[in-house]
């Protein structure tokens, strides 16, 4: 069919787009600024498309008659699209006029051959198209080819009570709504489905977003319905102070939600609250800074999301996949009060991030952190693990009354501060090895496995302070000679080997602890310690075997030891001299 038979409708849309762009231009001054929802208009008239020739019978090019009713209409005035079905290319909206849809509107595009590319991110031919639009509140229904809904430079917008359907069948699809260099826009209580294909691979994704926020401020996204889309659910590049709560946004071929960032340094002032985000192909939340050389501040609060099931295609786990977020080279995060499950990465992963706050959230996966960070703070939270990558570097990292199944901190991370505080920990090898210094209170640290409970190494100081140790595999603490400056007091350390071994470190305070050693171990002994560096012993009570040593020194050193209450067993110095202890 030929090109040229469409000619004179292209030539007549484009003139049509031209003059209304002119038009809002010239009237968008004044009150530009007015909320649409504040405006009053007393002689607001609704025009039926009926009344301008639409037929809505499915068969006949509704375009020119809808679109007339557009033209006719003044400030204020909405255009009714009642019952029927209405074949429709591009509309072009006008400011201050409202659009109203009963009938659905389906488009149809004889011509259309365009997809998505990073180069083309917008069609010729969406359902509506706006420029320099104000003051429009838009309810309607549509089946669409390309866009729902293109609107840029405009503001004061209002879609609600929408149903817009992208039918599945691009492989690169445009977005269901694409805002470019808009401010204050309203999008509720509607749904954005099946723009783009479903995923096919784990490997892979394709085009297809369902609302797409490009350099826009003043957002507020609630009570939405975002599912089955190619692509993310929410996707934000550029754009900033933006509330997205109460949606459902499941299915989508890649994160639920997305912040992407620009040079613009406009991306911040999030709140992201009561959604359910499930069964997404990537992450739950992904807020992905590559543009700064230090985390930028976003000044976003996450609080009570639900997350499931994401980061699956078919079953298969793709790259992603976060069950509550991603976190990348940014600060002023605050998590609070979400739940995750069934998600198959980390539920928060950290990267280069500044000051995080996670607080009261439950998963059954992990908490990750990599590369570096400032302040870490994770308190009341329940999750299975706390898992620290190799070589990050930190300045703060507390921890506070969470509980966890087991945290890992291997060789060769720094941490200046690392706080824990009031935790439980139910299966752990506490290996903590790092350049910083460590405090642990009022801790309950169950460990089974044969490495014991509390393994430190390379510590420039140690506070082990009224902790809970409970260790049926190995011994309780064991502490090696490069950390320096382990102090422990008041502790209530039980061990199927020794409460605590001493390799050696220097300087060891061992202080008003209660030492219980389990029978069924290779020792029944409360303390060991080989070739003791100054180790300090004072009102100790040692449980130790009836028939084993409770304290078992070896090689030689100096203790200076007093006070000591052993219950049970009795102690073997060896060659190691001993002398009173002063009193603390």
């Amino acid at each position: 069919m030929s090109k040229m038979r469409y000619l004179p409708f292209i030539i007549y849309l484009w003139s049509i787009h031209l003059f209304f762009s002119a038009c809002n231009h010239a009237t968008s001054s004044g009150n530009s600024t007015q909320h649409i929802d504040t405006i009053i208009h007393t002689n607001a008239r609704t025009l039926n498309a009926r009344s301008f020739h639409a037929k809505g019978d499915g068969q006949q090019d509704d375009t020119q008659a809808i679109q007339a009713a557009i033209q006719a209409a003044q400030e204020g005035d909405t255009v009714l699209i009642p019952s029927g079905t209405y074949l429709v290319k591009t509309l072009i909206l006008k400011s201050s006029v409202h659009i109203k849809g009963v009938g659905l509107l389906k488009q149809y595009l004889p011509l259309d051959t365009q997809q998505f590319t990073r180069t083309i991110q917008n069609s010729s031919t969406p359902l509506f198209f706006g420029r320099n639009i104000h003051h429009v509140d838009l309810q309607f229904k549509a089946v669409t080819i390309n866009e729902a809904l293109y609107i840029s430079k405009s503001s004061h917008i209002r879609v609600h009570h929408s149903e817009m359907d992208g039918q599945g069948q691009k492989l690169h699809a445009f977005p269901g709504m694409l805002w470019y260099q808009c401010n204050d826009i309203q999008i509720e209580h509607t749904s954005i489905t099946r723009y783009g294909i479903s995923r096919q691979s784990a490997s892979s994704y394709q085009a297809g977003t369902g609302i797409r926020l490009l350099s826009c401020k003043n957002i507020q996204i609630s009570h939405n319905e975002i599912r089955e889309n190619g692509e993310n659910g929410i996707f934000m590049h550029g754009t900033g102070i933006v509330q997205i709560r109460h949606n459902s946004i499941a299915n989508n071929g890649m994160s639920a939600i997305q912040i992407g960032f620009g040079k613009t340094k406009v991306e911040h002032h999030f709140i992201i609250a009561n959604n359910t985000l499930e069964n997404n192909a990537a992450d739950a939340i992904d807020i992905n800074n590559r543009i700064t050389t230090t985390p930028f501040p976003i000044y976003c609060t996450i609080t009570s999301n639900k997350s499931w099931n994401n980061g699956y295609v078919n079953g298969k786990s793709t790259v992603d996949g976060s069950g509550l977020a991603t976190l990348v080279n940014v600060s002023g995060v605050q998590i609070i009060n979400n739940r995750s499950e069934r998600s198959n990465r980390p539920a928060i992963y950290m990267e280069k991030c500044g000051q995080i706050t996670a607080k009261g959230n439950y998963s059954d996966h992990k908490i990750e952190i990599v590369g570096s960070f400032q302040q870490i703070t994770l308190q009341k939270n329940t999750f299975d693990a706390l898992t620290i990558l190799a070589n990050t570097k930190g300045k703060k990292l507390h921890l506070i009354d969470n509980q966890f199944r087991t945290a890992l901190f291997p060789t060769g991370i720094s941490i200046d501060s690392l706080l824990m505080d009031d935790n439980i920990l139910n299966e752990t090898n506490l290996n903590i090895n790092m350049q910083g210094n460590l405090v642990l209170r009022h801790n309950e640290i169950h460990a089974h496995d044969p490495n014991g409970a509390l393994l430190l190494v390379q510590l420039s100081s140690a506070k082990i302070e009224e902790n809970a140790i409970y260790s049926t595999g190995g011994f309780g603490v064991i502490v090696r000679p490069t950390a320096k400056q382990v102090w422990l007091q008041k502790n209530k350390i039980q061990s199927v080997q020794a409460c605590v071994y001493d390799d050696g470190s220097p300087n060891l305070t061992l202080i008003n602890n209660e030492f219980i050693s389990i029978p069924g171990g290779k020792f029944n002994r409360t303390v060991m310690s080989m070739h003791p560096n100054n180790l300090q012993m004072q009102g100790n009570i040692h449980h130790g075997g009836a028939r084993d040593n409770s304290i078992r020194f070896v090689g030689t050193g100096t203790a200076f030891i007093s006070g000591e209450q052993i219950i049970s067993g009795y102690p073997d110095y060896g060659q190691v001299t001993i002398q009173h202890a002063a009193s603390n």
